[in-house]
Parts: C-alpha cells; structure tokens; sequence
C-alpha cells in the first residue's frame, strides 16, 4: 500500500489531515530569515552597494530584454498574481471542507490570506519606488537617490499617488511563497514527490526572476518577499491545522462523537 493511501485510508469521514512532508522543527531558519530581512532593509534605506546593485541590474535587464522574452515573462509573472492564486486556494479548500465536512480547510485559507494580507502592512511601513518610476515609458527613472527606502515626496507622485511606493517588499514573490505552499498543504497528498517540489519552487524562481528582470521590482524588493515568503511558509507548516482546538458553533459535529 503506497504512503498516499495510507495517508488517505487513516482520514476518517468528517476529519481533515493536511499534508505536511516534514514538520519544521528548529526556529533557526525563521529567525535567519528576519535577520536577513532586517540587513536588507538597512542596506536599502541608504547608497550602499546594494542600492548601485539594484540600479545595475534595472538598467542592464531593460537593455538586454527581447520584445518575445518580455512577453513571456509578463505572462509567468502572473504565477505571483495575488488574486488568481487565493481564489483557487478558496477554491479547492472549499471543496475539501465539503468533501471532508470540516471547516478546517477554510480556517487554513483565511489565516494564509491574512498573513499574506500582512506584505501590505509592509508596504505602508517601508515606502519605496518602483524601479520604473516615474512613469510613462520611457526613463529617465528613478536614480540611486530616489530608490531608497522612505525617501519619496508624496508631492512629487504626481498622477500615480501612493500607488507608486509600494515597492518593498515584493508581494508576488511572497504571494509564490504562501499560495503554493497552502496548496501543498491541501493537496499535498494526492501528488508525487517529483510533483510537489515542482509546485513549490518552480513558481518561487519564475516570479522572482521575472518580477525583477521586468524591472516590476527592485531585486531587493525581491529578496525582501523571498525572506518574509518562507518565514510565512515555515509558520504554516507548525500549525497542527487537524488537531488545533476550534469553538464549538465552528465544529457542532464535536458534540456528537
């Protein structure tokens, strides 16, 4: 008997049992993660080297970008796109909590969407420019001076608003991060081991490159989600979701077993 129809067989009806390959056990990563989040912040709040990397790299990429590989990456970008992902994550743990009569698959949704929904606490927090600022196509854009962290003048947004500062850190990138791996963790189960490492980071290193090869975000702003994205993820996995203890009017089948 395969370890899927195992994992399957011992689910009774009215439970749910989330796929979790590997339960995370030491905090070290999570906490190497913020640490490397911070340092990140503190190199993109002045002209440090990681500034001039930033600008280097927005400038060789949009000179070194043919009108067919530009397209493309527009199209696998949308692998980070926010809205698509969480409305198929609503989607299958919807029909999981029907199939499985459970709310506990919704409860995993609506906690993943707020930790994602955190980024744009982020995003207020820490105010920054995007690469191709300002706009319309094409440049001068922004220089070393104007991509730091808290330095734009609302005043001299023009048109674009607040809409233009929300650079740092990259929600795409942490929106590859949090969906992919709640999908794991839903269906995780009924995927090959080949298949579930393809679902988690075949999406992480598409969207990061082209999100910062498109110029849609400096590579800080990138690295940034990367560093936010696994310790959501991490955080995700130490949940014990089957058994955590939920009230009653959520699980009013509790009173009958």
């Amino acid at each position: 008997m395969t370890v899927k129809r195992q994992r399957m067989d011992r689910t009774r009806p009215g439970e749910w049992e989330p796929f979790v390959a590997r339960r995370p056990g030491s905090w070290w990563l999570e906490i190497a993660m913020l640490v490397a989040f911070g340092v990140c912040t503190w190199l993109s709040a002045f002209h440090s080297p990681l500034i001039d990397l930033d600008i280097w790299l927005r400038d060789f990429s949009d000179a070194n970008r043919p009108p067919w590989f530009d397209t493309l990456l527009v199209y696998t970008n949308k692998l980070g796109q926010g809205g698509i992902l969480s409305a198929v994550a609503l989607g299958v743990a919807a029909i999981l909590a029907y199939r499985k009569h459970t709310v506990r698959p919704m409860i995993a949704f609506l906690v993943m969407y707020g930790m994602a929904g955190l980024v744009l606490v982020l995003k207020l927090a820490f105010p920054r420019i995007y690469p191709h600022w300002p706009r319309p196509d094409p440049g001068p854009y922004a220089d070393a001076s104007q991509a730091l962290l808290f330095v734009p003048d609302r005043s001299e947004l023009g048109s674009l608003g607040d809409s233009a500062v929300g650079a740092y850190p990259s929600g795409h990138v942490v929106n590859a991060f949090v969906w992919y791996g709640l999908l794991m963790l839903l269906v995780g189960a009924l995927l090959k081991t080949w298949q579930r490492r393809l679902l988690l980071i075949a999406p992480v290193v598409i969207v990061f490159f082209s999100t910062t090869y498109l110029g849609f975000h400096w590579l800080t702003d990138s690295l940034a989600g990367l560093f936010i994205g696994v310790i959501i993820v991490r955080l995700m996995y130490r949940i014990p979701w089957a058994t955590v203890r939920l009230p009653l009017w959520l699980e009013p089948e509790r009173r009958y077993r």
